[in-house]
């Protein structure tokens, strides 16, 4: 009768701590979840419950993420650069950085970096090494077009005479070696002195075809870095809300693993009285080791997420970087743009398309420039010899060229030919990416919008049903172990479905504004 009693007081603690389990996560901190990945300091900010908006992004107080209407207009080229887009455009240089950000986030007591996406993004145009890199490059280019405008230098030469061998003197100068001086009988013996001034004259109009090409190639490289910009900034947006989903995940499996731990206490006392089978306390730790592998698992992934965020940062090694700011499940948008309006956006604005699309100019300009160098420059100047031609003071000018007949720059200029084609070979391959590009950004983000307008709220309170209901219903033994078992799996796949679902709908956003270098979304 004791050990009767005593498993029935059991039993009746189990039941009143169950529902009472089930519902504390959302205000106690959990004791690993919120740790960085192995070697590093915990954050002392827990990560966002499943199921609850983030703070400061209630109904009130959520940014909206509806996209204005575009403007209807024609699908354009790149000559269409210069229409103004109706999203604003995204910051082309370092330092132009949105208004209302802060130059720099700040890290935390415990060696963790707090940031949102907004400062995230104003940290890596800051301080990303790729970036600054190609920025070096925009800097030579236009160097080179400083150096392009420069004309040639002129020559000019000097002669004298250094040794007389009829009077074994060196340096011959001066009044005794003058013609005047009766033992040189009106002959000079000295003071010979050639001087000779040339110029290069392009009769070709060269350097002015090097400058347009050197110009054309620093838009180029703007472009390039502008497109490097493009595609960091998204592979940093896409880490960033891949990390927030990770710690979503991670918090979710040691809610479940906590529960099972729990719950694992009591029956492995009951165990000990004989009032449970054993094959039942066995299976809910295989069920409670297959949570610590799937936790274990994540783990892994966050780790490899979190290094890639701290690169595009440029954070340290020893700094976790908390992303912030993102609800669970975000308001899909009321309006979705149309593909044309998004294709005439990005060949507004894509800098791989402005990039290809100089190239062709620079393939044109090369060519012109190699028919250019065929033609040979011409150097003319002047020259005057003292005592050193026919006449005492003997003036001259000069004029000088290579005759083209052999190198006429015949094989720059034929590889000049093949560069143009090439380049418009690589404009329609661009061309061609960026309307597939849009086409395929306009899909996901459709379905990614239709999966989150299934998600109801009545759905979101029947998951949390599933949870709240399955351990006190296996408690008093209502259901039986498998009935359990399904049901918390059960809720564990809605809550991840859940984190799927925004994290989907967020990452969708963010290529339409990637494939058409545009804010259509705003965060």
């Amino acid at each position: 009768m004791k050990s009767f009693g005593t498993a029935a007081l059991l039993l009746a603690v189990a039941v009143l701590a169950g529902p009472a389990a089930a519902q504390r996560p959302a205000t106690t901190t959990p004791s690993f979840s919120m740790s960085r990945p192995p070697g590093g300091t915990p954050s002392n900010t827990p990560a966002q419950m499943p199921g609850q908006p983030a703070p400061g992004y209630g109904p009130a107080a959520r940014p909206s993420t509806q996209p204005k209407q575009p403007s209807q207009t024609n699908s354009g080229t790149a000559a269409n650069s210069a229409s103004p887009s109706p999203y604003g455009q995204y910051p082309a240089m370092p330092g132009v950085l949105p208004t209302g950000v802060p130059v720099s986030a700040t890290p935390g007591p415990t060696d963790t970096l707090h940031v949102d996406l907004d400062q995230a993004l104003a940290l890596f145009i800051q301080r990303n090494y790729n970036l600054i890199a190609q920025r070096f490059n925009v800097n030579l280019a236009q160097a080179a077009v400083i150096q392009a405008k420069l004309r040639d230098n002129p020559n000019i030469s000097v002669g004298a005479n250094a040794y007389n061998p009829a009077t074994k003197t060196l340096f011959p100068f001066g009044a005794k070696h003058g013609a005047d001086v009766p033992e040189n009988n009106g002959n000079a013996t000295g003071n010979t002195v050639n001087i000779q001034v040339q110029q290069l004259i392009n009769l070709s109009h060269s350097r002015a075809k090097l400058v347009q090409l050197s110009s054309t190639n620093a838009e180029v490289q703007q472009a390039a870095f502008e497109d490097l910009m493009r595609t960091g900034r998204y592979q940093l947006v896409q880490t960033f809300y891949n990390v927030i989903a990770e710690r979503r995940r991670l918090l979710l499996l040691q809610q479940q693993r906590d529960q099972l731990d729990r719950l694992l206490i009591g029956f492995q006392e009951q165990l000990r009285l004989g009032t449970v089978a054993g094959f039942e306390v066995t299976r809910l730790e295989l069920e409670r080791e297959s949570l610590e592998k799937d936790h274990s698992d994540q783990l892994v992934q966050l780790s490899g997420d979190e290094a890639a965020l701290r690169v595009f940062l440029a954070t340290p090694g020893t700094t976790f970087v908390a992303p912030e700011g993102q609800p669970l499940l975000p308001d899909p948008p009321a309006t979705l743009p149309t593909r044309a309006d998004l294709t005439t956006l990005a060949y507004q604005a894509r800098p791989d398309l402005r990039a290809a699309t100089r190239q062709t100019t620079y393939a044109q300009q090369n060519l012109r420039l190699q028919q250019a160098l065929a033609v040979p420059k011409v150097a003319v100047g002047a020259s005057y010899a003292s005592y050193g031609s026919t006449y005492a003071n003997f003036y001259m000018l000069q004029a000088a060229m290579d005759v083209p007949v052999f190198n006429r720059n015949q094989g720059n200029v034929q590889a000049a030919q093949v560069g143009i084609q090439q380049s418009g070979n690589v404009l329609s391959q661009v061309n061609l990416q960026v309307e597939q590009d849009v086409a395929a950004a306009v899909e996901q983000l459709q379905h990614a919008t239709d999966l989150r307008r299934r998600v109801t709220p009545r759905f979101v309170a029947s998951i949390q049903d599933v949870s709240r209901n399955a351990t006190r219903d296996y408690q008093l033994r209502l259901i039986d172990l498998v009935s359990f078992i399904d049901k918390i799996r059960a809720y564990k796949d809605a809550q991840m479905h859940l984190i799927d679902v925004g994290n989907r709908l967020e990452l969708a956003k963010q290529q339409v504004n990637y494939v058409t270098n545009t804010p259509v979304f705003t965060n």
